[in-house]
């Protein structure tokens, strides 16, 4: 009996210890001053000054101890990056702050009637233009609406205003996984009457595809049609090529 008791006791006082032992080497650590800010971007598209967002989270965190840090500002300063789709920030054992985030990746820009201009992801997500960076993607222009080109926000399938950026973003799509027709488009472009037209290489004419009704079809045909044709003299007279009628390729003269 004398011995179950003094082993219960030697438990007790052994969890005790790891107890105390964890708590003084939790202050120990929260009392650390911090020694670094690493960021890690998972994707380097170039929308965000690395530098200066060093710079701006270094401000939050200066002369601060681990267990001081604000991490509720740093996430605010993330959230606010109009460039930054996610992020998540750790201090490892090291005491490294670790600032990982992931940048938006432009898929087409789009230029107003305004004369305001923003990028659009794969998402339907619009995001402002960057002083600092200028990606090489396909351009839409025409009767497009922008919401506001200072801030990032979802086009939304239920907004008028949004109905024809959501039609340039199906054509996008329907461009790229055409292969001969990727390499041929220069823009995209929407007309007043909200039906598409095509700038391609090659032709100094209008290629009308219309509504995203059978997009991919529409495309083959025109890679049909560029595939035959499009070195032929003839070719070069015509003032328009007209996809948007079904089975049917309209060309009219200049």
């Amino acid at each position: 009996m004398v011995k179950k008791i003094l082993s219960i006791l030697l438990w007790v006082i052994t969890a005790a210890a790891l107890i105390a032992l964890f708590v003084f080497a939790r202050e120990d650590y929260l009392t650390t001053p911090l020694k670094s800010i690493q960021l890690i971007p998972s994707t380097d598209t170039g929308f965000v000054r690395k530098t200066a967002l060093h710079d701006e989270i270094e401000r939050i965190c200066a002369k601060k101890n681990i267990g001081t840090v604000d991490m509720v500002a740093i996430q605010k300063v993330m959230d606010d990056n109009s460039w930054i789709e996610s992020s998540a920030s750790f201090v490892d054992l090291d005491g490294t702050l670790n600032v990982s985030f992931k940048e938006y990746e432009p898929w087409f820009r789009v230029y107003g009637q305004d004369g305001q201009s923003v990028y659009v992801t794969r998402n339907g997500v619009v995001v402002p233009t960057c002083p600092i960076y200028t990606p090489y993607v396909l351009v839409a222009s025409g009767n497009l609406d922008i919401r506001n080109d200072s801030v990032t926000y979802q086009l939304n399938d239920t907004l008028p205003s949004d109905a024809n950026m959501l039609s340039a973003l199906h054509w996008c799509g329907a461009i790229e996984e055409n292969d001969f027709v990727s390499q041929c488009v220069g823009q995209l472009y929407c007309n007043k009457k909200n039906q598409f037209e095509l700038t391609v290489k090659g032709f100094d004419g209008r290629v009308i595809v219309g509504d995203t009704c059978d997009a991919a079809d529409k495309l083959h045909r025109l890679e049909v049609f560029m595939k035959q044709r499009i070195d032929s003299p003839e070719t070069q007279t015509f003032k328009s090529i007209n996809l948007s009628y079904k089975n049917q390729i309209v060309c009219t003269k200049r």
